[in-house]
């Protein structure tokens, strides 16, 4: 039910979620997934789980607008530290840890993985807002962000970029990382596009990721019906798709020299692509080896690996998503796992939720945050076990 000072986070989960066993020297407590949750992230669960709303950013567009066109350039400044990761076909991906290795060498902190949204990057605000909490006092964890093969001004080895079914890069991307910090406990996040694909990972990995928690913002799940609910409303085919086919063809410009060595592509044709549609089918379709852009989307929908994951984990959407369409996220196989706790929010648009009536921040950050930390702090002080 919708107040008029805002809407309450609707919580979907299994009856009986998995039992988390916390051992240290003082204590051996058992208790559920859901109850810890209630315990520890008061924004998703209790009376305090409500998201207001920036009156003036009111409805799914206005805030997924906002958050395309303000960057917060001037705060959450993060510095990060490059590093190049090699992968088996030849190419390669940049990762960015954060604090730098100067300040912060490799160590047995806890560190936050982090998969940003289509053709995005480190530089993100999204990102930059829950880092900012994250890696500075008092909690002083570690980050890194896992950009994609030519995103954030990172180049390209091999004629290659990357697409929502490909998780082989973040498979070498995470096998680095536990070598950099073998002893840290790892949690996954992941943003848009960035959350599908490390669910996707989750799911074909099971219990043998070094992941130990993550959390999934704004994840499309089902791209065969999310492009039809995207191309089937006048500002999904009018502004929403086109939009996102032009920032893909600026990517593909960027690195046009390296990708002409792909001769089954025809760059010309991939160029004229006006909707996101349309870009998949001439570039990523034949650049992945699919029969069809359907074909692609079906592999590529995180919703089919749900069922599979074996770790806690957090799926945050907005029902009012003009992107990521309500009618997409997977309630069934959420609930059906008893490692995964969806919440939803009836406003937030993509990768909004912005609150407050002057300089509007992301709520988000507040749920996402506490997961992070109560799972964090966990794998600090006790071992954790999933049964």
């Amino acid at each position: 039910m919708l107040s008029i000072f805002g809407c309450p986070v609707k919580i979907f989960c299994n009856k009986e979620t998995v039992t988390i066993n916390v051992r240290n020297k003082e204590t051996n407590e058992k208790i559920k997934l859901y109850d810890y949750v209630k315990k520890k992230c008061p924004s998703l669960i209790g009376d305090k789980a409500y998201y207001y709303p920036t009156p003036w950013i009111g409805n799914g567009h206005v805030q997924t607008a906002y958050a395309a066109f303000q960057k917060f350039e001037d705060i959450h400044l993060i510095d990060y530290e490059r590093k190049i990761v090699s992968t088996p076909d030849g190419g390669q991906i940049a990762v960015d840890w954060t604090p730098p290795l100067s300040k912060k060498p490799f160590d047995d902190t806890p560190t936050i993985v982090v998969l940003h949204g289509l053709t995005g990057g480190s530089h993100e605000s999204y990102i930059r807002c829950i880092l900012d909490i994250l890696v500075n006092p008092p909690h002083n964890y570690r980050a890194v962000v896992i950009n994609f093969r030519g995103c954030a001004e990172s180049d390209i080895t091999s004629p290659r970029l990357y697409s929502a079914a490909a998780t082989d890069d973040i498979r070498s991307a995470i096998r680095y990382i536990r070598e950099c910090i073998p002893d840290a406990p790892l949690l996954g996040i992941g943003f848009s596009m960035g959350a599908n694909i490390l669910v996707k990972y989750l799911g074909e990995e099971g219990e043998n990721t070094p992941l130990s928690a993550a959390a999934s913002i704004a994840n499309p799940f089902d791209l065969v019906n999310g492009s039809r609910a995207l191309e089937g409303t006048y500002a999904g085919k009018y502004i929403y798709s086109p939009a996102m086919a032009s920032n893909l063809k600026e990517a593909l410009a960027r690195h046009e020299h390296m990708m002409k060595k792909d001769k089954r592509l025809d760059l010309e044709y991939v160029k004229s692509a006006n909707t996101l549609r349309e870009f998949d089918s001439r570039l990523t379709t034949v650049s992945f080896g699919y029969e069809t852009v359907d074909h692609y989307y079906k592999d590529a929908s995180s919703s089919q690996f749900i069922p599979k994951i074996k770790i806690p984990l957090l799926c945050l959407n907005a029902e009012d998503d003009p992107i990521a369409s309500q009618q997409c996220i997977p309630y069934n196989e959420c609930i059906y796992n008893s490692n995964i706790i969806l919440a939803t929010t009836y406003y937030g648009g993509h990768l909004g939720w912005f609150t407050g009536l002057w300089k509007p921040t992301r709520w988000c950050i507040k749920p996402l945050s506490e997961w992070c930390i109560a799972f964090l702090e966990m794998m600090k002080k006790v071992i954790l076990q999933v049964k």
